[in-house]
C-alpha cells in the first residue's frame, strides 16, 4: 500500500505536467497584416500584394484599397494567389474618398470578406488593365455584378453595393468586426470586448495588426505612379535641366533634373499615356523657354500656358480610371510659370547685368580650364565658372590655362593661351 502511494503521486503530476503543457502548447493568434499600396497598380505593386496574400503565419490578410485601377502588369497571379492562398483575405476600401475601380475592383470578388468605408466608390470593373485586353474574375464569373462593369457605385453610410458585404468606417473597425467569423476554417480572433469606467463595453483589437507597404525603391518609383504626378515631374525635369545649362556646370540641380525626368519615365512606362497631349505640353514648354530666350513674357507664353493645362488635363487615357487631377495640373503650371518667369530670369540677370561679367568684355581674358572638354567644358574667368567649347586638338585638361577668342550666346569659345 505504501508503495502505492508515490506511483499515484507520480502519476498525477505527469497528468498536470501534460495538460499544463498541453495549453502552453496551444498557439497564439496569429498577427492581421495589412497590406497599403495606393493609386495605380504596376507589375511591382501587383507582386508585392501577390507576396503578401501568401503569408503563411497570418491568421488574415487585409487589403486596405484605394486604387483607380491597373495601369499595366497581369493581376493573374494575384487572383489566382487570393483562391489558392490558405490564409483569409479580407478588402477595405477606404478612408473616404478612396475608390476600386478596375482590375483592382475585382479584387473584392475573389475576397472572403469586403467592407467599405462611407463616402468611398466601387465599380468601372472593366477594362481590367487600362489599354490591354486581359480577361479578369468578372469577365469569367457570372454577371451578376453587371452594374458595377461600367459605372462606378458610391458607398453610402446607409447603403452599399452588391460588391461590399458592410459598411465600416475605418479599417480598425473593420478587423474588429471579422471577430468570430470563420473564413477558410479558420476562426478569426481579431477583437474582445472590455467594460469601460463609465460601465459601457467598448470592443478593443485584441491581436497584433502589421502594416506593409512595399519596398523603399519601389515605393519611391510609385511616386510618378499617379497622371498628375508623372506630369509633374516631366515638366519640372525639363525645367530645372533648363536652369543647370544657364548655371553653368553640372550640381545639385542637375542631379534634381535626371531623377524627375527618371520618375517620368517610369510613369510613360506605367501609365496609358495620351501620346498627343505630352507632344503638346512640350510645345507649351518650347513655347516658354522661346520667349525666356527674348527676356520677355509675350504671347508665347499665354500659348504656352494653355498648351501646358491642355497637355496635362489629358496627360493619360482610358479615364475615368485614369484622369489626372485638375488640381494637381493647375499647380504645377502656375509653378512652371513662375519659374520660368523668376527664376531664370534672376540667373541671367545676375549673369550678364554686369560689366565685371559682361560677355564682350570676356574677349581676350585669361582662366582657367576646370573640366576636361568634348568639345564642351566649363572655365573659370575672372572667377565666374561658363560653359566654353574649345576644338578637340586643342586638348584641353583640368587645369589647363585658356584664352577666351569668342563669345555665343552663353557658351565663350576658348583656347589655349597665345
Amino acid at each position: 500500500m505504501h508503495r502505492l502511494i508515490p506511483v499515484a503521486l507520480l502519476a498525477g503530476i505527469t497528468v498536470l505536467q501534460l495538460a499544463v503543457g498541453g495549453v502552453q502548447a496551444q498557439p497564439a493568434a496569429g498577427p492581421v497584416i495589412v497590406a497599403d499600396v495606393r493609386g495605380p497598380l504596376d507589375q511591382r505593386a501587383l507582386d508585392f500584394l501577390t507576396a503578401t496574400v501568401m503569408t503563411s503565419d497570418a491568421q488574415l490578410v487585409v487589403i486596405q484599397m484605394n486604387n483607380p485601377g491597373i495601369s499595366s502588369g497581369d493581376p493573374a497571379a494575384l487572383y489566382d494567389a487570393i483562391s489558392r492562398s490558405s490564409t483569409p483575405i479580407a478588402v477595405w476600401v477606404g478612408p473616404a474618398g478612396a475608390v476600386a475601380y478596375g482590375g483592382a475592383g475585382q479584387v473584392l470578388l475573389v475576397a472572403d470578406a469586403t467592407g467599405a468605408a462611407p463616402g468611398t466608390s466601387v465599380g468601372y470593373l472593366e477594362p481590367v488593365v487600362a489599354d490591354a485586353n486581359v480577361t479578369g474574375v468578372a469577365s469569367a464569373a457570372s454577371r451578376q455584378h453587371a452594374a458595377a462593369m461600367d459605372e462606378s457605385l458610391p458607398v453610402t453610410a446607409d447603403e452599399a453595393p452588391p460588391l461590399i458585404d458592410e459598411i465600416v468606417p475605418t479599417i480598425g473597425q473593420f478587423i474588429a468586426s471579422l471577430d468570430g467569423r470563420t473564413l477558410r476554417g479558420v476562426s478569426l480572433e481579431t477583437a474582445r470586448q472590455i467594460t469601460a469606467e463609465d460601465g459601457s463595453v467598448v470592443t478593443v483589437p485584441s491581436v497584433e495588426v502589421r502594416f506593409v507597404k512595399p519596398g523603399l525603391f519601389t515605393r519611391f518609383l510609385r511616386l510618378a505612379s499617379r497622371p498628375e504626378a508623372a506630369f509633374f515631374f516631366l515638366l519640372a525635369g525639363i525645367a530645372v535641366a533648363t536652369f543647370e545649362f544657364y548655371a553653368a556646370g553640372a550640381g545639385v540641380a542637375a542631379a534634381v533634373g535626371a531623377l524627375s525626368l527618371f520618375l517620368a519615365g517610369y510613369g510613360w512606362a506605367t501609365l496609358p499615356m495620351n501620346w498627343v497631349a505630352v507632344g503638346v505640353a512640350l510645345v507649351g514648354l518650347l513655347l516658354y523657354t522661346w520667349d525666356f530666350q527674348q527676356q520677355r513674357l509675350g504671347w508665347r507664353s499665354v500659348v504656352g500656358t494653355i498648351a501646358l493645362v491642355a497637355g496635362g488635363l489629358f496627360y493619360t487615357q482610358a479615364g475615368p480610371q485614369y484622369r489626372p487631377a485638375w488640381w494637381g495640373v493647375v499647380l504645377t503650371v502656375v509653378g512652371i510659370a513662375l519659374f520660368y518667369g523668376f527664376a531664370l530670369t534672376t540667373v541671367v540677370r545676375a549673369r550678364f547685368s554686369t560689366l565685371t561679367i559682361g560677355r564682350e568684355y570676356l574677349i581676350g581674358k585669361l582662366g582657367t580650364a576646370e573640366t576636361d572638354f568634348d568639345p564642351e567644358g566649363v572655365v573659370v574667368v575672372d572667377g565666374a565658372r561658363w560653359r566654353a567649347r574649345s576644338h578637340r586638338a586643342a586638348g584641353l585638361r583640368p587645369g589647363d590655362p585658356i584664352q577666351v577668342r569668342e563669345v555665343s550666346g552663353i557658351l565663350l569659345e576658348v583656347g589655349p593661351p597665345d
